[in-house]
């Protein structure tokens, strides 16, 4: 029964922590405090977290039959963990930068020119736009250890 029932519930907890997030975001964190603050980025993704739980939920009450699922999801659950433990070890930036390498090399075989431009788009959008521009502080990782 529950093996049925996991295209609903899973939409269902995502919905709550995109709520969790929201709150943390807002009221935590500071959503604008003269501009974009630090809980600006998370309360955005986690708004967009709740529409996609939501979309996802409606999507399911159509579904009929047992719950299947494919290999394809199961990499991006896989990513999902691989990023939230990098971080972890070796920090958000690091993380992200293998993550990319991965996934452009090793997934959609993208050539090493266009995965290069790539990184450095995405690079300069991390490093730029929310290190830079919003004051955002990346997790270190172990490394906060070592230099803090």
């Amino acid at each position: 029964m529950l093996k049925s029932n996991t295209k609903k519930i899973i939409p269902l907890l995502f919905i709550a922590l995109g709520a969790l997030f929201a709150l943390v975001g807002f009221f935590q964190l500071g959503f604008w405090v003269d501009g974009p603050g630090p809980g600006f980025f998370p309360a955005i993704m986690a708004i967009v977290m709740i529409l996609a739980g939501i979309a996802s939920f409606i999507l399911s009450l159509k579904e009929e039959g047992e719950a299947k699922y494919f290999k394809d999801e199961f990499l991006v659950i896989l990513g999902g963990v691989g990023i939230f433990v990098g971080t972890f070890i070796i920090g958000l930036v690091p993380t992200i930068i293998v993550y990319l390498l991965i996934w452009l090399r090793v997934f959609e075989k993208i050539g090493w020119k266009m995965t290069g431009i790539i990184m450095s788009i995405a690079l300069f959008i991390t490093i730029g736009v929310f290190g830079m521009w919003l004051g955002i502080q990346f997790p270190l990782g172990l490394l906060e250890y070592v230099v803090g």
